[in-house]
């Protein structure tokens, strides 16, 4: 028998909550295809506290609950049984660009900084810098994600509080809306560097 009492009501609600979230993880975790091991690695918890959320035993921080579900790419909500967020939205189209790089478009004001995306792409901004830093010579942040390559050459890359010195070979892939510049490029210096649209 239930009891009627405020108390006893705060209690069967939450005694719920802590089933339906530890359903949640293990259906979540399992679906897809995610170990213990590898939610735990990205989520920055040990697998030990993982499997206690699955089994009912753990009473996570809601900094802990959106990190857990950061790393298997849903969110607290659908933990806490709500509906799964919504697919994004298609890709508009756009033609494909084919043309041998870098004779493409040079971006206006740079001598040596060519935007190689299709016109009309809503998604990627990918371009080729040579020797020229562009905007990202001072310290800089935009929304979206950055990554970059070092093709030939060598420059520092300062983001997340660190430097760097890149190399050919040597890539970063950081948020963008941290603060982030380069500084030092060798005369040779040749970078893919691939962003969100804003």
């Amino acid at each position: 028998m239930t009891t009627s009492s405020p108390s006893g009501e705060a209690q069967d609600g939450t005694v719920a909550a802590v089933d339906v979230l530890a359903a949640s993880v293990a259906r979540v975790r399992r679906a897809g295809g995610m170990t213990l091991s590898a939610v735990a690695a990205r989520a920055g918890v040990s697998p030990a506290y993982v499997s206690q959320m699955e089994s009912g035993a753990a009473n996570p921080t809601v900094r802990t609950l959106a990190a857990i579900a950061e790393a298997m790419g849903t969110t607290p909500a659908e933990l806490l049984g709500g509906e799964r967020p919504s697919a994004p939205e298609p890709t508009p189209p756009f033609a494909p660009r084919f043309t041998p790089a870098p004779l493409l478009a040079r971006t206006a004001g740079h001598r040596g900084i060519w935007d190689l995306g299709a016109p009309g792409a809503a998604l990627l901004r990918p371009r080729l810098l040579h020797a020229d830093l562009g905007d990202h010579a001072g310290p800089v942040s935009h929304p979206g994600e950055e990554f970059v390559t070092v093709l030939a050459g060598s420059c520092r890359l300062a983001a997340g509080g660190t430097t760097h010195l890149l190399r050919p070979g040597d890539s970063v892939h950081l948020a963008a809306g941290d603060s982030h510049h380069c500084t030092d490029p060798s005369d040779d210096l040749l970078m893919l560097v691939v962003l969100t649209q804003e």
